[in-house]
């Protein structure tokens, strides 16, 4: 019966050891036993819109002169960052042609102005590459119903 006693005692000092040492380095570490990850590896894991977002502020400057290279005219570039759409494209086959990233904006200040650029993706979580950058239509204004190229 001490025997007992003592194997049982000897269990729980042993159980509460582990705990002890597992929790000072799950602490050390930053880990929550109860979420998946450590707060490091979440915030190294962020969203790839936000990734893409990122990208492309860093690359300000670089889109403003591209969009005034399109038109001598245009003085002053207003990008709409959460105007930022990732999209499929197509070319009619299965596969399809990719992935698209298009960022709309203004220009010179003007209301019913209106600009997009865009960029080929490999994958919808694809980072753009300003050296990619592209844009299907030119810059337009808003003139009796309907979008003219800015003259």
């Amino acid at each position: 019966m001490v025997k007992k006693s003592k194997i049982a005692t000897l269990s729980i000092v042993a159980l509460t050891a582990t705990l002890v040492i597992g929790g000072t380095i799950m602490t050390v570490q930053n880990k929550n036993l109860f979420t998946d990850g450590t707060k490091q590896e979440r915030k190294e894991e962020q969203d790839p819109h936000e990734k893409q977002l990122d990208y492309l502020k860093e690359h300000e400057e670089e889109i403003i002169e591209f969009v005034k290279s399109k038109n001598p005219k245009i003085e002053s570039v207003q990008l709409i960052w959460d105007s930022l759409i990732v999209e499929e494209i197509g070319n009619g086959t299965p596969q399809g042609a990719g992935f698209n990233l298009s960022l709309k904006g203004t220009f010179n200040h003007i209301k019913d102005s209106d600009f997009t650029v865009d960029f080929p993706l490999e994958n919808e979580n694809a980072i753009p590459s300003i050296d990619l950058i592209g844009m299907l239509n030119p810059p337009s204004v808003l003139k009796n119903g309907g979008w003219d190229k800015y003259e």
